[in-house]
């Protein structure tokens, strides 16, 4: 159904009927006629539809009907994984890695569970900006300066980028959970439906013994 309504108020969809208004406008102005009227406004309305641009991703790895492009994520975070264990750290690039990793173990249900659309701009938006971002962000600082000197707090720019990575990661973290307890919801509404189809199992076994 959100696919049905995302049609209709798509600029395709107004673009062709305005067209096929346009050709049932001749029609009564008695510019065109006969049998072919109903094709040539359906032509209209087809014309229309195909040939006006769809709307770019939303974001990132949004598509368009709000799923995310999981092949073009995964491919980003490893790209960012690469960047991380050569750049960073060990301690910092082990944080990357384990924000990448949460998000790889999310992907494959995403799509499919009710997850927020909020969350979901979150997760493309980790990796289209905050991490990639934060990363840049200390990698544009010279090593010993990043590491040694003291800029905000009592914090050195590295003490600064973890502070930062594990924020992202709790939000990631946060998310997994969200779609897990989506996972869990489906299971228990599965389980019900296998109880009142086929009766509880206490009753399966009533019948069995009654049979004998």
């Amino acid at each position: 159904m959100d696919r049905v309504v995302r049609w209709f108020y798509g600029l395709p969809n107004i673009v062709g009927t305005a067209l096929a208004i346009g050709g049932l406008a001749l029609f009564i102005a008695g510019v065109i006629h006969g049998p072919l009227v109903l094709a040539i406004v359906a032509g209209l309305y087809v014309l229309g539809s195909v040939v006006t641009p769809r709307p770019k991703p939303i974001s990132g790895f949004v598509d368009a009907d709000g799923s995310l492009d999981a092949k073009e994520m995964r491919s980003a975070l490893d790209k960012l994984v690469s960047q991380s264990d050569k750049r960073l750290p060990p301690d910092l690039a082990a944080k990357v890695e384990g924000i990448s990793q949460s998000i790889l173990d999310i992907l494959p249900k995403v799509n499919a569970s009710k997850i927020d659309q909020r969350d979901l701009f979150v997760l493309d938006r980790t990796v289209t900006d905050y991490l990639p971002s934060t990363i840049n962000g200390y990698l544009t600082l010279p090593r010993a300066y990043a590491n040694n000197r003291v800029v905000q707090d009592g914090k050195t720019a590295k003490d600064l980028l973890g502070e930062q990575l594990d924020l992202i990661a709790e939000k990631i973290d946060a998310i997994s959970e969200a779609v897990s307890k989506d996972d869990l919801n489906n299971l228990l509404t599965q389980g019900r439906f296998l109880e009142d189809k086929f009766g509880k199992h206490d009753e399966l076994n009533v019948a069995v013994a009654s049979s004998k």
